[in-house]
Formats: structure tokens, C-alpha cells, sequence
């Protein structure tokens, strides 16, 4: 790692903004998160780490409403949670959001198959008797990866004017994952970083031996087509995402001058 990345700075303060990237599953969020955690060390803070040191959710949302200590050292929050996160709600200071997309059906077929190929997966066992196609309609937690999972995380919303509200309320980062590397020196150049080479990838696809992938099943096509229109918000706003979209809405500019 220290080949690749040149630190440009010592320590920064901890009085500004608070960057909230959200792990979307299988969009490169493992290869960042191991940067994060070099570059930023303790000013990186996963939302996994907060809720084991609060007992779970609950303690974690618990503990958000009269504790502040939380957020002290925080530069950058990471981890898998969204928008309507209790984190979210009450940071005691500015926020914005980075995040990774791909493409809606490409990232739900490749968490199939990552689950299917991990034994330590909490959800293995249940999609190892399961086609796609079956696992939509039989595993709950696996289908709600697959209705427009990306923008309600993002928006808390998949309609256009909740998506253009959550825009106009916070300043956004995002990035599409065929250019992650792009999208990674533009995260990190916040943080006067500079990504100096190919970033090395994380937590591939595993295989497992028998293990067919879902393009091989009888049934993958019925599957396609009904991820196709349980996405198609996502996939209209996929079709239209530049490879890194930032924005810098008024709302946040003026609470920022207001602090």
C-alpha cells in the first residue's frame, strides 16, 4: 500500500464535516475501506466497529441520542448503512455522502454468488438450495438487496423528487465502479491524498467447487427479467450517472457558512 499512495498531510482537524461513505455490497467498498483504514487510521470509523462497541442497532441507536462522543475523532464514517441511519440523523456536524454504484442487475447476480461462494456468510447455507430466481421470493434478507437497493440507501427514496431533495439537502460524492480508481483519488484528494497507481482489489468473487453461478441456472433468465423491473428507478438512474458525479448544494453550503 505505501507504494501506491503518498500522504500529504500529518494530522487534520476534526471540527469539520464528517464524510458518510455508504458500503453499497459488492461495489468495491473492501479495496476503499482497506485504504481508509491506512490513510485515516483512527479518524476512519466503521459503523460495524460502533455497533459491536454498543451491543447491536438498537444499542447503537440507544446510544446515539445522548452520546456525542462517538462522532469526536471521526473524519470519515464507513460502513454498510444509508441515509436513514440513526448515524445520519444525529451527527453533531456537517455531513456528506460518498458512495460507490454498479450497475443494478450486474450487483445483485455478483452478491448471489459471493454469498453462495462464502460458508462464513450468515446467509450461505440458505442460497446453497436456492436458485436467483427462488431466493427472490424465499429469503427476505437477500431480496432486499434487490428493489432499488442502491438509491434507498443513498436517498432514502427511489422516486425523482425524494432522490433531487436528498441532493439539494447534502453534498454528494459518487462514483460508478468501472471507475473506481478515478472515483478513489477524487475521495481521497479531499483528504490531500494522492492515489499514485492501480488501486489493489479486495474480497473478489470466491468459487467454490460445485458451486454453479447464477448464469448457469435453469431459471436465470426468469430471474433477470424480474430484477429488471423490481430495478427499473435504478436502472434509469444508473444509465445516467457519469463516471464520478459530485454536487455542492446551496442548503449545505449555507449550513456550513452558519457553523
Amino acid at each position: 500500500m505505501n507504494a501506491i499512495l503518498r500522504q500529504n498531510f500529518l494530522k487534520k482537524p476534526v471540527s469539520g464535516p464528517i464524510l458518510c461513505f455508504f458500503h453499497l455490497p459488492r461495489t468495491g467498498g473492501t479495496t476503499l475501506n482497506r485504504v481508509f483504514s491506512f490513510v485515516l487510521r483512527e479518524h476512519a470509523v466503521f459503523h460495524a466497529d460502533l455497533c459491536a462497541a454498543c451491543g447491536g442497532e438498537a444499542g447503537l441507536a440507544a446510544a446515539l441520542m445522548t452520546d456525542h462522543h462517538l462522532y469526536e475523532h471521526m473524519m470519515l464514517l464507513t460502513g454498510h448503512y444509508g441515509l436513514a441511519h440513526p448515524l445520519i440523523g444525529h451527527a453533531p456536524r456537517p455531513i456528506a455522502i460518498a458512495a460507490v454504484l454498479r450497475h443494478p442487475l450486474e450487483r445483485i447476480v455478483s452478491l448471489f454468488d459471493y454469498i453462495r461462494g462464502r460458508p462464513d456468510h450468515p446467509d450461505h447455507a440458505a442460497l446453497s438450495r436456492l436458485s436467483l430466481n427462488q431466493a427472490l421470493d424465499a429469503l427476505p434478507a437477500f431480496a432486499a438487496h434487490c428493489h432499488n437497493a442502491q438509491l434507498r440507501s443513498l436517498f432514502n427514496a427511489t422516486d425523482p423528487n425524494g432522490i433531487v431533495a436528498a441532493l439539494q439537502r447534502y453534498p454528494y460524492l459518487l462514483g460508478r465502479m468501472d471507475a473506481l480508481d478515478a472515483f478513489a483519488q477524487k475521495l481521497l484528494g479531499l483528504f490531500g491524498v494522492t492515489l499514485e497507481g492501480p488501486l489493489p482489489r479486495a474480497n473478489e468473487r470466491p468459487f467454490l467447487p460445485g458451486v454453479a453461478p447464477a448464469c448457469a441456472q435453469a431459471d436465470y433468465a426468469t430471474a433477470l427479467a424480474r430484477l429488471e423491473r423490481y430495478n427499473r428507478a435504478e436502472l434509469d438512474f444508473f444509465a445516467r450517472l457519469p463516471p464520478i458525479f459530485a454536487t455542492r448544494p446551496k442548503a449545505a453550503l449555507a449550513e456550513q457558512s452558519a457553523a
